[in-house]
């Protein structure tokens, strides 16, 4: 498969800056993680993923990043499988050692997706429901700004471009989501292009607005919104 080399990915690290929400995600979730990191940043739960002209890119400009070492080479083997050829596993130095200019499109975007309806559209975002019950993003979904929503859409946009069958995986990552949403009776949370904020009906795919803060918490996170206390409830420190 070609690659356009007309994509660039200091143009698009720069108009996908703007923080998930305004408070540090990474400290809400981190105390629930054994060993004390953000769960995006701990590579025993995630292991990120870049295009390889991002990879060309990162390469000449931070010594942040490197290719994923892992000892045992059958998991390498089934993740290079699961994964697109026209992407490298990589692994950070940390977050304590995060140069955040050269956070890859992995980093920006988790723990979000471009969803996808069965006819094909790009509506919007909706989260890697396996993470719900770590990712504190994911249960407080009301937290997540406009701008960063908005600057998903654009750089989602601008990456099918030059990387077409990219919306065939998200397309194919949506149709999983509702098959298994379907099964489990629930909605699917979707922050819309237009701004809005709906549950999807699996079966449907009908949009109903809702308030994303009435949504059930998970984990740790439900344990915590019941505490008495504003300064122990998510959110509110």
């Amino acid at each position: 498969m070609k690659f356009s080399n007309q994509i660039n990915f200091e143009s698009l690290y720069k108009n996908f800056n703007h923080p998930i929400t305004s408070l540090d995600c990474g400290r809400r979730c981190a105390p629930y993680n054994e060993y004390g990191l953000p769960f995006c940043c701990d590579i025993s739960q995630t292991i990120p993923t870049v295009y390889i002209e991002e990879w060309e890119y990162l390469q000449t400009h931070t010594d942040l990043w490197h290719v994923w070492r892992v000892k045992n080479a059958n998991v390498l083997i089934k993740l290079r499988e699961e994964i697109p050829k026209y992407q490298i596993i990589v692994e950070c130095l940390g977050h304590r050692h995060c140069q955040r200019s050269y956070r890859s499109i992995t980093c920006r975007s988790f723990p979000f997706y471009p969803y996808f309806t069965e006819q094909g559209e790009f509506i919007g975002l909706s989260y890697y429901w396996q993470y719900a019950d770590r990712c504190w993003v994911i249960n407080n979904l009301h937290q997540v700004s406009s701008q960063f929503r908005d600057e998903f859409y654009s750089t989602y946009n601008e990456i099918f471009k030059f990387y077409p069958s990219e919306q065939g995986s998200f397309i194919h990552h949506s149709r999983v989501h509702r098959q298994v949403f379907g099964k489990r009776k629930l909605g699917i949370p979707l922050l819309h292009k237009n701004g809005r904020n709906y549950l999807i009906t699996p079966r449907n795919g009908q949009l109903d607005l809702v308030d994303f803060e009435s949504l059930p918490k998970h984990g740790p996170y439900e344990v915590a919104a019941k505490m008495p206390f504003p300064d122990e409830r998510d959110g509110e420190l």
